[in-house]
């Protein structure tokens, strides 16, 4: 069946949802979650990601990797067990891992990939994410900045009447 992937590549933690037959839910990530932590731990070309990247931050903490989302951009590679890694290669390095979850689950790859990104990012930023995507194979269909996919997720679990202010809204949750 066909179905659409967003992928919300987090500094903290990264989760998922599909949209398929007009109704959109959180995919399990990991065992148990809707998130996992954005953690990676990298060994040579084999990647882990969340929970299990977290916990060999013990045994091999030279390879593993936190908040690397931050440095997207950044013209000094991380150092990953010894050897230089660009921050946007971890994470389409993570957003592979993502897709390889979900099709699994869902039985084959999605029709459409959405990826959020911070607001401030410019063109240089989602380029480089983009081209990094590309390298591990994957086409990102389109990418959101992360207030307007909040804005969306919020809008469409609770019914707002039109013409609604913003303080209204605000208000709402008092």
């Amino acid at each position: 069946m066909t179905y659409h992937l967003g992928v919300d590549l987090g500094t903290t933690y990264t989760a998922a949802a599909i949209a398929q037959d007009g109704r959109a839910e959180a995919v399990t990530l990991g065992t148990r979650s809707v998130s996992v932590p954005s953690v990676v731990h990298l060994a040579g070309d084999r990647i882990v990601v969340g929970e299990p990247a977290a916990r060999r931050a013990t045994t091999d903490p030279a390879g593993v990797v936190r908040e690397f989302k931050r440095r997207v951009g950044d013209p000094t590679p991380i150092l990953v067990g010894g050897a230089p890694v660009a921050a946007e290669l971890l994470m389409a390095r993570t957003l592979a891992w993502v897709v390889e979850q979900v099709s699994a689950t869902e039985g084959g790859l999605p029709a459409s990939l959405a990826v959020t990104h911070p607001a401030n990012w410019g063109r240089y930023k989602l380029d480089l994410l983009d081209q990094a995507a590309r390298h591990v194979g994957l086409t990102v269909d389109r990418y959101v900045p992360e207030p307007v996919a909040a804005a969306t997720t919020y809008a469409v679990q609770r019914a707002l009447p039109p013409g609604l202010s913003e303080q209204q809204v605000a208000g709402s949750d008092s």
